[in-house]
């Protein structure tokens, strides 16, 4: 049976990101992780799910967000953005000891670094995709689905990189990057199946060397 590491999974706004991820998991058996980790969050804390979602969502800039949070004082004084990020982070930490999963966002790849092995993935695609994608699923116009595709991407980036070291988007952060412009979302997890299993038997056939 294999051994599977975390896997977790960031992705541009429209890419089936979170679709993807469940084909993934299905196709790997592994416990799957996305809104489900704000929801458990929300259950171990006082803070609303919607506080959770707000505080990526908000993020537009990096020097505007670092003011807003300095100025929004919790528990302790300590920026009630920042106690989101921890007990977030605390969440997928107590869900990765449990065994292999799939998260998806959150900045589960950083959050996990250097705790659990993991296998990092960042899906992109062309923003004419991208805005078909939103324009089904959402049903908005294309000009509503261009400004989402901004709106969204900004918000992640800007959250992603404020809590990390690290900037989101680059391809240096992650075991692979995929672009899906061209893929439906089970060949997109067709292909991901085939590339986690692989890497999971090398490391393994070197272990046992």
């Amino acid at each position: 049976m294999k051994q599977y590491p975390m896997i977790t999974i960031s992705r541009e706004y429209g890419s089936n990101g979170r679709k993807i991820g469940e084909l993934l998991a299905q196709r790997l058996g592994l416990p799957f992780y996305d809104k489900d980790i704000i929801a458990i969050a929300s259950k171990e804390t006082r803070f609303a799910e919607e506080a959770f979602e707000n505080a990526e969502k908000t993020a537009t800039t990096s020097l505007g967000y670092a003011l807003s949070n300095r100025s929004n004082r919790g528990l302790y004084g300590m920026p009630w953005n920042d106690q989101l990020f921890m007990v977030q982070s605390s969440v997928i930490r107590t869900l990765a000891d449990q065994g292999p999963a799939i998260f998806v966002g959150r900045c589960a790849d950083y959050v996990l670094s250097g705790y659990k092995a993991s296998i990092d993935i960042f899906l992109q695609a062309s923003e004419e995709a991208r805005v078909q994608t939103i324009m089904d699923r959402e049903k908005v116009s294309k000009r509503e689905a261009e400004n989402s595709i901004r709106r969204y991407d900004k918000s992640r980036a800007t959250y992603y990189n404020y809590y990390t070291d690290r900037k989101w988007g680059d391809i240096q952060n992650y075991d692979i990057a995929l672009n899906v412009s061209h893929l439906t979302p089970e060949e997109a997890a067709d292909l991901l199946a085939t590339f986690i299993n692989q890497v999971v038997e090398k490391t393994s056939a070197l272990e046992t060397k």
